[in-house]
């Protein structure tokens, strides 16, 4: 008889992790710390500065909860270029290949928006990014 152990770690420890990896948690945290700074910022400087991460946080904690409540449409990886290609056309994507000059350019602008998923074509692997088109 073989030792069999599972693949995925159950119990407390395993719910805990999963809590403390959960993106929505971590940015409401992250708005909880930047109120606080606000509230004991002794200069308007740091006031205004305390302010603008509250607002970014409180953004990327409503996006997170929407992903949460819709699910991830976007598969996890494409099979071939092609796949990709007929995916983004039909769930309203634009679609960058990595390589490019528009895929850095809009990595760096949309930040959390912006998926990048591997792609599998006969050269290798690569990677796509996809945008939703009313970004």
């Amino acid at each position: 008889m073989r030792n069999e152990t599972p693949l995925a770690p159950s119990g407390p420890a395993s719910q805990m992790l999963a809590r403390s990896v959960d993106p929505t948690e971590t940015y409401r945290r992250r708005v909880e710390r930047a109120e606080r700074t606000l509230e004991n910022a002794r200069n308007p400087e740091a006031k205004r500065l305390a302010r603008i991460a509250a607002e970014r946080w409180r953004k990327l904690a409503e996006l997170s909860q929407r992903q949460e409540t819709e699910g991830s449409p976007i598969p996890a990886y494409f099979r071939d270029g092609s796949e990709a290609v007929h995916y983004a056309q039909a769930q309203g994507y634009v679609l960058y290949w990595k390589g490019t000059h528009a895929f850095a350019k809009r990595q760096r602008e949309l930040g959390d928006c912006f998926v990048a998923r591997p792609v599998f074509t006969r050269k290798g692997a690569t990677y796509v990014g996809l945008v939703p088109l009313d970004e």
